[in-house]
């Protein structure tokens, strides 16, 4: 079997889930025109069904229509990867199977934590072991998504991710949204950028970690603001690193402010800065999440807003 290539590097975006708020169900028609608006913003690839897409609050069925609504509404060959994960094995694999059937290239898999104290090295070198060969029968690579704050602080080591790079031909790349640049340079140091991607799971450390050696990143904050993610990666690429840094540090900055209020200040962000160029009626209603979460309050809404409106006139200037 071929070695399987890793995703490419750039900017990645996990898009977010639109619902109705009247019955809390898939929006697939405005969900249908925020991904063809994300992929035509100048994005390497989407994410469908990350952490930001509430992935665990949907059914295996509603994961599948979304899923295949993506590869409908993107043009052909636009770069996608499937979130996957699960609370067990089991799970993962039937996840992983409807991604197959659907044509996907890599998927996204998050570590086992919902028993914590009982993920062991060995747990987690049995469940990646099992799934990225599954995943390699079906010509998929697998991606390791490193997230602590969403696995109960189940945190990999480099040691542990560039073991498991080594040991198991299917693992192409890692998402690392515990926020660690050094885990970055200790990647980058062992294991060839041909095949395996290191991406950040955020934003705001783009800069620091390209010049240590990732690939890029898979970024929330790209659902609010995909053109000025891009532009600091596009700076870097020409070697316009002082151009590159001005606009890095305006998007963090900015970016600090919807990270503070989680998944819901995300949607709510992309609600009125992004879902709304899609056409989509009522954006703000849609972007709320899934019950029980509620939404955010008035005040922390007029903070946000504030907060991104610099930023928001250079996306409309790169739009």
């Amino acid at each position: 079997m071929p070695p399987m290539p890793p995703p490419p590097p750039g900017i990645w975006c996990p898009a977010i889930t639109l619902f109705d708020p009247a019955t809390d169900a898939l929006d697939l028609a405005a969900q249908s025109l925020y991904y063809a608006h994300l992929s035509r913003s100048g994005l390497t690839g989407l994410l469908i069904l990350g952490t930001n897409a509430e992935t665990l609050l949907l059914s295996r069925a509603e994961r599948r229509e979304l899923l295949s609504l993506a590869k409908d509404v993107c043009p052909e060959g636009f770069p996608l990867m499937a979130g996957i994960s699960g609370h067990s094995t089991a799970g993962v694999l039937e996840f992983l199977e409807d991604a197959g059937e659907l044509g996907y290239k890599w998927v996204l898999v998050l570590p086992p934590g919902y028993f914590p104290g009982m993920s062991s090295k060995e747990v987690i070198f049995r469940f990646y072991e099992e799934v990225s060969s599954r995943a390699a029968e079906r010509g998929i690579g697998t991606v390791i998504y490193n997230f602590p704050g969403v696995c109960n602080g189940v945190d990999l080591s480099s040691a542990v991710i560039s073991e498991l790079a080594r040991r198991c031909e299917g693992i192409v790349g890692v998402k690392l949204t515990c926020g660690s640049v050094a885990k970055i340079t200790r990647l980058a140091g062992e294991l060839k950028a041909e095949a395996f991607s290191i991406f950040g799971g955020q934003s705001d450390f783009l800069l620091g970690g390209l010049a240590v050696g990732s690939a890029g990143c898979i970024a929330a904050f790209a659902n609010v603001f995909p053109k000025t993610v891009v532009r600091v990666w596009e700076l870097w690429k020409e070697g316009k690193t002082a151009e590159a840094l001005e606009v890095h540090r305006k998007a963090a900055l900015t970016e600090q402010a919807v990270k503070e209020g989680g998944v819901a200040a995300v949607k709510y962000a992309a609600g009125v800065f992004s879902v709304g160029r899609t056409g989509v009626e009522g954006a703000e209603g849609k972007v709320k999440m899934r019950r029980p979460y509620g939404e955010l309050g008035e005040e922390r809404k007029r903070a946000i807003r504030e907060a991104l409106k610099e930023v928001a006139a250079m996306e409309d200037e790169l739009w």
